[in-house]
């Protein structure tokens, strides 16, 4: 009997130990702020598609995802005017539509179109919020310059990533972004043909050598549900590792490589190109790209294109200060 009083106390002092599970949140790993329900604040992070599982291992609930804002419904360009965002710890104005002018605009003709207290959207890779725009402020890639060209928004570091933005908040739904993989090995290591069809465009370009291909996105630029290739591309200078012969970007209609068309394209520079997203801006059917360009001494920038009788032109100035 001693024996059997003795196991039966030891059981419950494990029991009187053993850790309590509560529903009542948590610190993430890396020391984030607690979450309320056990569930994470943040923007999902799972690279697979947007969605985490419903089920982790041994069939144990995981993560939700936070899916964001409902979708908002409205008028869109050429009905409305629109502006276009990228995110710089403020909202920076990348290109809008003016429909009173039926014109692309840039710059403070932008700024004036959202006033303080109006209603934006912001978007992570793969969800988007309502927000309210604020005063005019620095973007956080020129902090110190002193050129409020930018919008504050309330909360942009917190919740998600945010990439873009749009006012109205229904033109959100306008921009396409590349798949994550078009920059990888995968996508980028051409075969023979298609790697002498982008050398055979850049040396319309006055560049020749050893093509390096960067980025491989197919998008749809006119809605006709053929997807343009996009190639972004750069020639090294073997004498001079200080620059490349050649960098930029080309479009290929209905995939064909053979038929590439420059977008942008800088010589003697050390500097690459990528294609970030594509938006109708101006409701034309024939989509502005959104391209993103970085150099080796950590400049970087954001603008967009659109194309016209003789050819893609930039809209406004490269963002951040680059020239």
């Amino acid at each position: 009997m001693s024996r059997m009083r003795t196991a039966v106390g030891l059981a419950a002092l494990a029991l009187a130990l053993a850790p309590v599970s509560c529903n009542k949140g948590s610190k993430d790993e890396k020391g984030g702020k607690e979450t309320k329900d056990g569930k994470d604040g943040k923007d999902a992070k799972d690279a697979k598609g947007g969605k985490a599982d419903a089920n982790g291992e041994g069939g144990e609930p995981t993560l939700a995802v936070n899916e964001g804002d409902a979708p908002i419904d409205g008028p869109l360009p050429p009905d409305e005017s629109l502006v276009f965002f990228g995110v710089e710890g403020a909202l920076y104005p990348l290109a809008c539509f003016d429909k009173a002018t039926k014109k692309i605009e840039s710059g403070p003709a932008c700024l004036k179109m959202v006033p303080p207290g109006s209603d934006v959207r912001l978007a992570s890779k793969f969800s988007s919020f309502n927000k309210k725009a604020g005063e005019l402020t620095e973007p956080q890639c020129m902090a110190g310059v002193g050129k409020k060209i930018a919008i504050a928004v309330e909360g942009i570091t917190e919740g998600a990533d945010f990439i873009y933005a749009t006012w109205p908040r229904q033109g959100v739904k306008l921009v396409s972004r590349p798949t994550d993989d078009s920059s990888s090995p995968a996508k980028t290591q051409l075969g023979d043909t298609d790697k002498a069809a982008v050398a055979a465009a850049i040396a319309k370009e006055g560049a020749k050598g050893d093509v390096q291909v960067n980025q491989v996105a197919e998008i749809d630029l006119d809605g006709d549900g053929k997807a343009e290739k996009v190639i972004a591309a750069f020639v090294p200078d073997p004498s001079s590792p200080e620059s490349y012969r050649w960098s930029g970007l080309l479009v290929g209609a209905e995939g064909k490589l053979n038929s590439l068309v420059k977008v942008e394209g800088l010589k003697n520079k050390l500097a690459t190109f990528e294609l970030r997203g594509a938006l109708d801006l101006n409701g034309d059917k024939s989509a502005e790209l959104w391209l993103h360009r970085s150099s080796e001494d950590g400049s970087a920038g954001d603008r967009v294109y659109q194309k016209g009788s003789s050819g893609w032109a930039g809209v406004g100035t490269w963002t951040c200060g680059v020239e």
